[in-house]
């Protein structure tokens, strides 16, 4: 990166990190850099500084930007195992007695709503009336809530759906496929910070999905949004997270479940200290925030880091240094000439392997291999992470996680790679 660009983005990648928790270093400085320039070229704000000074004074620009900088993915029934064990999960609780009460569960982020709506139909499939539960959706972004509330979906959005559940639940119309009302109207979006909405909500929840966010976040603002999730889970709720997000998971506040691919937890019965429940919102600075109107209804808050998914459901942003200029920042300091110029040769390659397919577990898996043996360790984790969230069965990249993190003194997250490495062997 060149002192140049370095100046351009630095106060950007400040504000993000300050205002939503999400780190620079996971979606990649040149994906932060390209949301600017479209946003630049909008308000007509070509000089740096000058759009940086309008961000900061303008909440609509904030929440556009943020908008750009996570991309929502997602689908029906996507990795359908947490889903099956929803059904177990919830049909035990209603054996255990619920004492009259309805269940209630979260989906965030909820991207254009294939998690939340999979999440009703999954419960109308188990036969639970309708009036027993509620189901909240929350996500960062204005459009994918409004594309929610429609409920009209394209063919993408179809990957995991049988073709009974598609005729059964859908119907065809000049938009795309259209859910029936009835599944429709058993969830309710809004467009939240989920920062704020953690600290404001008075609902606890017996089920939540929180897939894919974990993964844009920096660690000291996942440790706390773990934290705050933990503290509107009731004991023994379910807490669902992405393939990846396992060992961010503390398991002073959850159990992990023993089952292969629902990575899932449950909330521990007892409550947390004082320290690990304290709401987020005294705890992470926050940029100002407009106020709350209803779903669906005038403007809304801007919306935390999420997503990534679900979720987002996203996909992470490309590996540090994937297109942005760093990658001479990757290169050992202690190599000679010759060493560091094969070096940068070899990231080149994965440069343009990623650039042809940016889903290419393999490369992802290669590239952590190769990181860690010039010790980088940090880079080698996170593309392994990469690597898992594409494929959660890849035991080269298991394997070399928990080498990784045993390594760097991280004794939790390296036993719930072993856990994960087991669970596999079974």
């Amino acid at each position: 990166m060149t002192s140049e660009f370095a100046g351009e983005i630095g106060p950007f990648a400040e504000w993000l990190a300050r205002f939503s928790g999400i780190s620079t270093g996971i979606i990649g400085t040149h994906s932060l850099r390209r949301a600017i320039q479209q946003r630049q070229l909008l308000t007509g704000l070509l000089d740096w500084q000058a759009y940086h000074h309008w961000l900061l004074a303008s909440q609509e620009e904030q929440q556009c930007l943020l908008e750009l900088v996570v991309v929502p993915e997602t689908w029906f029934f996507r990795d359908r195992h947490p889903y099956h064990y929803l059904r177990s999960h919830v049909a035990q609780r209603i054996r255990a007695g619920l004492s009259g009460r309805p269940l209630r569960l979260l989906s965030s982020p909820c991207a254009s709503g294939e998690e939340p709506y999979s999440m009703a139909m999954t419960l109308v499939e188990e036969g639970i009336c309708r009036d027993d539960f509620h189901i909240d959706a929350i996500d960062i972004c204005r459009h994918s809530i409004g594309r929610a509330q429609k409920a009209v979906y394209g063919k993408n959005s179809f990957r995991g759906v049988t073709d009974s559940e598609k005729q059964r639940y859908f119907r065809s119309s000049s938009e795309g496929m259209e859910l029936d009302p009835s599944i429709r109207d058993l969830v309710r979006f809004s467009c939240f910070n989920l920062v704020s909405f953690l600290a404001d909500t008075t609902t606890i929840y017996d089920v939540i999905f929180c897939r894919n966010l974990l993964i844009y976040l920096q660690e000291s603002v996942c440790e706390r949004l773990l934290a705050s999730l933990a503290a509107v889970l009731r004991p023994a709720g379910l807490l669902i997270v992405g393939s990846a997000e396992t060992a961010m998971v503390p398991t002073s506040l959850f159990t992990p479940i023993r089952e292969s691919f629902v990575f899932g937890f449950l909330r521990h019965d007892a409550p947390p200290g004082p320290q690990d429940s304290a709401p987020l919102r005294s705890r992470l600075p926050l940029g100002r925030l407009p106020t709350v109107s209803a779903a669906g209804s005038g403007p809304c808050r801007v919306a935390s880091a999420a997503t990534p998914s679900s979720h987002r459901g996203g996909f992470p942003g490309p590996w540090p240094g994937h297109g942005s200029g760093q990658e001479a920042a990757l290169l050992p300091q202690q190599e000679n000439s010759s060493d560091a110029a094969a070096a940068e040769g070899q990231l080149q390659r994965y440069r343009q392997d990623l650039q042809k397919d940016p889903a290419c577990d393999v490369t992802y898996l290669r590239l952590g291999q190769w990181l860690r043996q010039h010790d980088r360790h940090e880079e080698a984790m996170d593309c392994l992470r990469r690597c898992l969230y594409l494929r959660p069965d890849c035991r080269e990249a298991i394997e070399l996680m928990i080498q990784l993190t045993q390594q760097l003194g991280l004794l939790e997250r390296s036993n719930h790679y072993r856990q994960r490495l087991e669970r596999l062997d079974r």
